[in-house]
């Protein structure tokens, strides 16, 4: 009888965890890394009266279209959707990991009818019946005592899986607000750019008419109007491939908010009178958010979180060189008579404990104990591999932006340049003082300009996009 007591007490005052602790991998980002950031001009410090809020980055372009764009996608998008799906499914298996390592108990009833032989040895006592019913009614329990940790294991996995599912989420919609911004600021600049092209059309229109005036005169060449017919046909071909792509950002707008395709239309059509706003962000952000970035990147938390649950699971599978001891009992009731199932008599019971111990394997258990832990290095170095990812994304969208503002101020300054030249080789032309090719030249030069400016404006806004991507901006870190 001192047996099970021994087991008990080995249960409660010999158990053991097993397998690693985890300890969150201590990586800082460099203060070198820091200050490059925090130096870039007119984007970090906290001389604004009216900081950006990085958790709704998009709000600082003005434009409520974006917003609501952003807006819709955050609620209908499918991949968004899916991963919230994936949530559910994480708590749902985190409450059976709970359940499976706790105490069950299971009632049943049965009814058997019995029959032996008239041609057995058995058969052949006097007076026995050759049938007979048995009928039980019982309730069993058993629980498995986690001697070495192995459900508690079991749990943490579980729940650092939930934990990375919810990142997850947070992980989507920061991509997803950053792929619906950059759509739009295409689309936007496609437009301004078809715009250009029209206009561009259109003054060369008036220059093929000035020259066949100008030829029927008498006053040039017919190579004046071929020349100006030429670049006329050639800027009409531009517009074709600018409303292709315009098109694309738009169908991939509606793939990103959910809608059938021409639902968008009328919502993203823009005034065909008034030149098509570019919008640009306001706003500086906080000093402290490059050295945030591992906290507020949430594919970093949920790399993090994956790493959590493949170090517990190392722990499950070392429990598995250990004893277990599961207790089992069970109470019911027996009788061959249905009426007397309940009485006095009929009541059955046992109870005990049970010991399993691993004796031989092939060394399958700690070859799986092995497995785990490369799973482990795995996991840490997609973790490292994420956050030397998001430095250089944050690096790229920087340098992006320094470059993209030097670029555009260059561009602005060489428009204003082109506009002044046209007009001075448009006054010879009148007067005879040049031929054609000076105005095709320059009006040419003008178009290819003022395109190029709007590809820098649109570029510049949407390495700001990127930044306030690659910074873990979309959700609201406390």
């Amino acid at each position: 009888m001192k047996f099970p007591f021994l087991l008990l007490s080995l249960a409660f005052t010999g158990c053991a965890t097993v397998g690693p602790d985890y300890q969150r991998p201590d990586l800082e980002l460099a203060q070198s890394h820091r200050a490059n950031l925090e130096n870039l001009p007119g984007l970090f410090g906290a001389d604004s009266a009216d900081p950006l809020a990085l958790g709704t980055w998009w709000s600082a372009f003005g434009d409520p279209v974006l917003t609501e764009l952003v807006e819709r996608a955050t609620v209908e998008n499918f991949d968004l959707r899916q991963a919230i799906a994936r949530v559910v499914e994480a708590e749902a298996r985190l409450g059976v990991t709970r359940a499976s390592n706790g105490p069950r108990a299971d009632g049943g009833a049965a009814y058997r009818r019995s029959g032996i032989s008239e041609n057995t040895q058995v058969g052949q006592f006097p007076g026995q019946e050759r049938e007979s019913d048995d009928y039980t009614a019982s309730i069993s329990a058993s629980w498995e005592l986690d001697l070495w940790g192995k459900a508690a294991r079991s749990i943490e996995a579980a729940e650092a899986d939930l934990a990375a599912g919810v990142e997850g989420i947070w992980a989507v919609r920061v991509s997803l607000a950053g792929q619906v911004a950059d759509a739009y600021l295409r689309l936007r600049e496609l437009q301004r750019r078809m715009q250009i092209a029209e206009s561009n059309v259109d003054v060369l229109q008036r220059g093929t008419d000035s020259a066949r005036a100008r030829f029927e005169a008498g006053l040039v060449q017919e190579l004046d109007l071929f020349r100006a017919r030429t670049d006329l046909e050639s800027a009409r071909a531009v517009l074709p491939d600018l409303e292709r792509a315009a098109l694309a950002a738009i169908t991939e707008l509606s793939l990103l908010t959910s809608v059938e395709p021409g639902q968008l239309d009328a919502f993203l059509k823009v005034d065909s009178s008034a030149p098509v706003a570019l919008p640009s962000p306001k706003g500086r952000l906080g000093t402290q958010v490059p050295g945030d970035l591992l906290r507020r990147r949430p594919d970093i938390r949920t790399a993090e979180r994956e790493l959590a649950a493949q170090t517990a699971r190392v722990g499950v599978a070392t429990a598995a060189l250990y004893p277990s001891l599961t207790l089992t009992g069970s109470i019911g009731f027996q009788a061959e008579k249905v009426d007397n199932l309940f009485k006095d008599g009929s009541f059955v019971h046992g109870f005990g404990p049970g010991l399993s111990l691993p004796i031989f394997s092939g060394g399958g258990l700690r070859d799986n104990i092995a497995g785990e832990d490369a799973r482990v290095d795995q996991a840490l170095l997609s973790y490292e591999s994420q956050v030397l990812a998001a430095l250089h994304e944050v690096d790229s969208a920087a340098t992006g932006i320094s470059l993209g503002a030097r670029r555009l101020t260059a561009l602005e300054a060489a428009v204003a340049q082109a506009q002044e030249s046209l007009g001075r080789s448009e006054i010879l032309y009148r007067e005879g003082l040049a031929n054609i090719d000076a105005v095709l030249d320059s009006q040419r030069a003008l178009f290819q300009l003022q395109d190029g400016a709007t590809q820098a404006s649109s570029n510049l806004s949407r390495a700001h996009v990127e930044l306030y991507r690659a910074l873990g901006g979309g959700w609201p870190i406390d």
